[in-house]
């Protein structure tokens, strides 16, 4: 069977049931319109993986039959290296560090979002 779709979404389809998404934006205590932000992307996370791995996945087979295996790995950066923002924090720091931040900028945006909470009082 060929892939239907980004093989990121399979991942995604597997890890969303366990993500720990807030009921608040982490920086500015709002309640709506609520986003879940990875700070090592999960596609950036998945094709370094797949690298380092020596891997290539051609088939929706291989990628279901891999997707554990990754998040396993990865269990730190899929889960814990996250955090609910409202949408339009979550917009600002994709402004600030693009649509698919690199991996090595994770540190950086969990700063950024730090600072943005400290303007906010929500220390």
């Amino acid at each position: 069977m060929t892939l239907r779709r980004d093989l990121v979404k399979y991942v995604r389809d597997k890890a969303k049931s366990k993500y720990n998404k807030g009921t608040d934006c982490y920086i500015c205590g709002s309640t709506e319109n609520l986003d879940f932000h990875h700070y090592n992307g999960l596609t950036e996370l998945l094709e370094w993986w797949m690298k380092k791995q020596n891997i290539t996945i051609e088939t929706e087979e291989e990628i279901l039959a891999l997707r554990e295996i990754f998040i396993k790995e990865n269990y730190d950066e899929v889960y814990n290296q996250a955090v609910t923002l409202c949408h339009m924090h979550h917009m600002r720091l994709h402004n600030i560090y693009g649509k698919r931040p690199k991996l090595m900028t994770a540190t950086r945006q969990q700063k950024w979002v730090e600072i943005q909470r400290d303007k906010y009082g929500m220390v």
